[in-house]
């Protein structure tokens, strides 16, 4: 391999490994009437505790109209609040439901299983070079992004 090839074959393996990952996630998810983007929104929405609906967007890279059609979801299911910001009207908290924290906590409870299978057989050095170099792609690839 020259380095030529290697931004192609780095970019087809990355993506090769994300679509696993989401399949797989998505058939943990079922269960919960969830998917894995939806996930990862209401997650980050847990994560902040309480986050505007416009910083969601910002925050995971995603197009508004797809944001906004989880957050209903995320509303309609109950695990999460949405309440408008006092001093702009058009902006809106959202915030984590006991339902919510309770379905989150079921939910990790399962991905902490399943990262123990898939990642378990990688000892700790190799584990900890891994990250770093996923780290470095993923700070070039943010940088690509701006």
């Amino acid at each position: 391999m020259n380095n030529e090839q290697a931004p192609g074959i780095i970019i087809g393996k990355l993506m090769n490994i994300g679509g696993m990952l989401q399949r797989q996630g998505n058939k943990m998810l079922q269960p919960f009437n969830l998917n894995h983007q939806q996930f990862s929104i209401f997650f980050e929405i847990a994560k902040a505790g309480k986050v505007k609906q416009k910083e969601m967007v910002n925050r995971l890279l995603l197009e508004k109209s797809h944001v906004s059609k989880v957050v209903k979801k995320l509303h309609k299911m109950e695990l999460i609040t949405i309440s408008e910001i006092d001093e702009d009207k058009r902006s809106y908290w959202l915030t984590t439901t006991k339902k919510g924290k309770e379905t989150l906590a079921q939910c990790t409870a399962i991905f902490r299983e399943w990262h123990k299978e898939w990642i378990g057989e990688i000892d700790e050095a190799e584990l900890s070079s891994i990250l770093d170099n996923l780290t470095s792609l993923q700070n070039i690839f943010k940088e690509k992004t701006k």
